[in-house]
């Protein structure tokens, strides 16, 4: 039997298409299989985050001076000749004859949400189904296929997350952080770690990236 066209596309190739779109999805953002500690900044920004010491009496986030010195990752052990002055909530070295601060000492430290991922897809959602709807017109009569429409909208929501987080202000970093950045002020790119991991893959609908 023959099966009827519509247009000059057989529909054996139609329906493997719309196939693949009922079998797949475009997964955009950050995945587990990835890196772990990026998706613990990842949630921490976009649901914030409530930060208490585990078994220390305080947090010790490092001064400009300790990462310039040492690096971002610098911990207490890394320097020597650390000290808390009498009743100061800092601890110090001692350069020549004076007291520079190496870390912060905090009891607790409250980061607000900053729902970068959810407000570029509310801001973005309408375009999203124009493509999907022009995608799915492809298919019927242009000859183009499920894989090209999950791909262009994950290239497409990708761009429009980066430049959600580009554009973000409020609430910006708090003083401490500012001071650590060395004056910048946008809590999601002032390191450039986001915007550059932010990616998308095609996944079975159902299935992981793991």
């Amino acid at each position: 039997m023959t099966l009827k066209k519509e247009g000059n596309i057989p529909f054996e190739r139609i329906e493997k298409e719309l196939d693949y779109l009922k079998s797949n999805q475009v997964a955009v953002g950050f995945f587990g299989s990835d890196d772990s500690q990026l998706l613990t900044v990842v949630r921490a920004n976009e649901y914030g985050a409530h930060i208490v010491p585990k078994k220390a009496k305080y947090l010790w986030v490092p001064s400009k001076n300790a990462i310039k010195r040492y690096g971002k990752n610098v911990r207490a052990r890394d320097v020597s000749g650390i000290f808390i002055p009498k009743g100061k909530h800092v601890a110090c070295i001692m350069e020549g004859d004076k007291p520079v601060v190496y870390f912060y000492l905090l009891e607790e430290s409250n980061i607000p949400a900053r729902p970068f991922l959810r407000k570029s897809l509310e801001e973005n959602s309408s375009k999203y189904g124009r493509m999907i709807k022009s995608g799915i017109e492809g298919i019927l009569y242009d000859e183009k296929t499920g894989k090209e429409l999950l791909s262009k909208l994950g290239v497409t929501a990708v761009a429009d997350i980066r430049a959600t987080l580009t554009r973000w202000t409020k609430p910006g970093n708090a003083p401490l952080t500012i001071d650590n950045k060395k004056g910048q002020d946008n809590p999601l790119t002032d390191t450039g770690m986001l915007p550059k991991r932010v990616t998308w893959k095609i996944l079975p609908i159902g299935g992981s990236d793991e």
